[in-house]
């Protein structure tokens, strides 16, 4: 292909690509185009339910014979694989979705489990974006942050525990 027909022409394109799949969750409220304008939208802002996981701040960059400990568990030797073993079983007691997207915390988001290795089996398994049940823990990932807000998609939110355990 010559390198002058890579170029952006200013026209707007031929064909017009139209999903409608979500058109439901929300309605235009200003216009929208090819890039003439943005496109504004109004409705829900979150389709799922928000769910947040706290660590006290206390157990902040601990190593994990205190964590243990702070369980009440006497650790084995460095007490690492031990602790990620506990963290691993608690991830696959939660009635989550395998993977749910982090969206920003809020302190109205509700703390349906309040148990430390509830918030440690979510923290040391999720990214800035992303929590994923079979992800490698990393402690030390998980432990540079005390809160993670989880959006469970609707059809889950029915299997959520109805208030705090």
């Amino acid at each position: 292909m010559r390198a002058d027909l890579l170029h952006n022409m200013s026209a707007p394109p031929k064909s017009v690509m139209k999903y409608s799949g979500l058109a439901d969750l929300a309605s235009t409220t200003g216009p929208g185009g090819s890039g003439v304008c943005s496109m504004k939208f109004k409705g829900s802002s979150v389709f799922g339910k928000p769910v947040r996981f706290t660590l006290t701040v206390a157990l902040m960059t601990k190593t994990p014979a205190f964590i243990l400990r702070h369980l009440g568990i006497e650790p084995i030797e460095d007490g690492q694989k031990q602790l990620i073993a506990l963290i691993d079983a608690r991830a696959r007691e939660l009635t989550l979705p395998d993977g749910c997207v982090v969206i920003p915390t809020l302190t109205e988001h509700p703390i349906l489990w309040s148990d430390t290795l509830a918030a440690l089996a979510v923290l040391c398994k999720c990214s800035d974006s992303i929590w994923l049940r079979n992800k490698t823990t990393a402690l030390s990932t998980g432990l540079q942050h005390t809160q993670v807000t989880l959006l469970v998609p609707p059809l889950f939110a029915r299997r959520l525990p109805k208030g705090p355990l």
